[in-house]
């Protein structure tokens, strides 16, 4: 019997220990400062991080999303083609400068 106290103890350390690191990994994912939330109850931690969870599906999907990918890859393929015209038209660039950036490309 007398086990029992110091095994809830532990327990109970456990549970705290492991709410103050997902608090902190949570708040990081979300770029928040941890110092303004030194005090959150266990059950505000615990919402917080469901609510993380959920959107974070829809960040992800953004990133995968196949639209979202082929404008990214417009805009950096119109971007460089801006990049090789201002080349090829400026005289104050040296030809091995302007070769060197092209095929950085």
């Amino acid at each position: 019997q007398s086990k029992k106290p110091q095994m809830e103890k532990l327990r109970r350390a456990r549970i705290n220990d492991s709410l103050n690191e997902l608090k902190s990994l949570v708040l990081e994912a979300m770029k928040k400062d941890a110092s303004r939330y030194s005090k959150m109850e266990k059950a505000d931690i615990l919402e917080m991080t469901v609510k993380y969870l959920r959107s974070a599906p829809e960040k992800q999907s953004k990133i995968s999303d196949p639209t979202s990918l082929a404008k990214y890859r417009a805009g950096y393929n119109e971007c460089a083609a801006e990049v090789t015209r201002f080349l090829l038209s400026s005289e104050n660039v040296s030809d091995q400068l302007r070769t060197q950036l092209l095929s950085h490309l």
